[in-house]
């Protein structure tokens, strides 16, 4: 297995076709919403494949109020 792959291809294998659009990957890479935080290798961001999304605490909060 790869050490690090490309955020698109990444996406495809956590959410499988229905993936996200590329901005919201891109938020999601500045807001650190992955762990652990991809690099960015020339103009692209190269994840660890067993990388995962981490929501936010204030997604959680917001869901259950």
């Amino acid at each position: 297995m790869p050490r690090l792959i490309p955020l698109s291809e990444w996406a495809v294998i956590v959410f499988g076709e229905n993936t996200f659009h590329p901005s919201t990957l891109l938020r999601w890479v500045h807001d650190g919403r992955i762990s652990p935080q991809p690099k960015k290798i020339g103009r692209t961001y190269f994840v660890d494949p067993k990388a995962e999304y981490v929501p936010s605490e204030c997604d959680l909060l917001e869901r259950t109020m």
